[in-house]
C-alpha cells in the first residue's frame, strides 16, 4: 500500500521508494530506507500534504512524492 492510503497515528514500515533517482537520493538522506519504520502524523487539506515522523524527524511530503512510497502496516 502507498503512504496515503494510512491512517494517522499508524505504524508502518517501508517497503520501496517507486522514484526517480534524484528524489530517491533526497529521500535516503532524510531517511527513507528499505525497513525504517516511519509514522503517519498529519495530512493536509484533501491529502495534498503528508507529515511522517521518521527517526525522531518530522518531515513533509508533496501528494505526489506519497503515492510512490509503498509500506505495510505493523
Amino acid at each position: 500500500m502507498c503512504l496515503l492510503h494510512m491512517k494517522v497515528g499508524e505504524m508502518a514500515c517501508i517497503d520501496a521508494l517507486n522514484v526517480n533517482s534524484e528524489l530517491k537520493k533526497r529521500l535516503n538522506a532524510l531517511g527513507f530506507i528499505r525497513d525504517t519504520n516511519i509514522c503517519v502524523k498529519n495530512f493536509g487539506l484533501f491529502k495534498s500534504t503528508v507529515q511522517v515522523l521518521i527517526n525522531r524527524s518530522f518531515i513533509a511530503l508533496r501528494k505526489e512524492e506519497a503515492m510512490l512510497i509503498e509500506v505495510h502496516k505493523i
